[in-house]
């Protein structure tokens, strides 16, 4: 026995909401997250470095450089700051920074010439990408069946 299409249509979208709402879920220990300052700079840019939710003194470095710093504990957080050398070609770079067990990364760029270089803060933690991820494929998932629902609809029987 075939579902008339209205209830069809509800369960799926019943379905479907329900899976967005389960893959937004945040986790019940916060991770934590790496906030840069400036975002890009040339050599002799300072870099301040804070990770949130980071309730301990905690350690940091950028990939491929003899570049590491250390982040004291302030109140729920963990701040330092590192200094763009000379050995940092102009490029993307990794920065990693270490809170007990927990590890969260972010990019920093550096840019040609000398100078402080300004701009904004920018975040990242392993677990906001997971989350963001996902609730991007049940996204993608919602519209496909959405268009199918609607493309079964519009044919008619022979």
């Amino acid at each position: 026995m075939r579902m008339p299409q209205p209830i069809r249509g509800m369960l799926a979208a019943l379905s479907l909401s329900a899976a967005l709402v389960l893959t937004s879920a945040v986790p019940a220990n916060a991770a934590i997250t790496v906030t840069l300052s400036p975002t890009a700079g040339a050599t002799g840019t300072r870099v301040d470095v804070l990770a949130s939710n980071c309730d301990m003194d905690a350690t940091g470095d950028v990939e491929n450089t003899d570049t590491s710093f250390k982040l004291p504990k302030n109140n729920n957080n963990a701040q330092g700051s590192f200094t763009v050398t000379e050995k940092m070609r102009p490029g993307s770079y990794t920065v990693t920074v270490t809170c007990g067990s927990d590890t969260a990364s972010t990019r920093f760029t550096v840019t040609s010439g000398t100078g402080a270089a300004t701009g904004g803060g920018s975040t990242a933690s392993d677990a906001a990408t997971a989350v963001m991820w996902t609730g991007a494929a049940a996204v993608l998932v919602a519209a496909a069946g959405l268009w199918l629902l609607k493309r079964r609809s519009n044919v008619t029987a022979a």
